[in-house]
């Protein structure tokens, strides 16, 4: 399953060069300076996040398995 931070930075690009096309030489420090705020933050976000959903150093991996007609997600042992 995708998380929304790649999702984010998919969807980046495009809203960046929709903000640019509208706003063309109008764009203002402000408006400039929140998209990089913006940006910074959804960066900032995104390592947090993977910070706090890694594994520790040296825990074996468990791929994902049927068991008893369930799915058990993937772990760390």
């Amino acid at each position: 399953m995708l998380r929304f931070a790649e999702i984010g930075f998919f969807l980046l690009p495009f809203a960046l060069f929709a903000v640019w096309w509208v706003l063309g030489r109008r764009a203002t420090l402000r408006v400039l300076l929140g998209t990089a705020v913006v940006v910074v933050a959804l960066a900032a976000v995104t390592v947090w996040y993977g910070l706090e959903n890694s594994l520790p150093s040296g825990t074996p991996y468990v791929p994902a398995e049927i068991s008893r007609d369930a799915v058990v997600p993937g772990h760390g042992r």
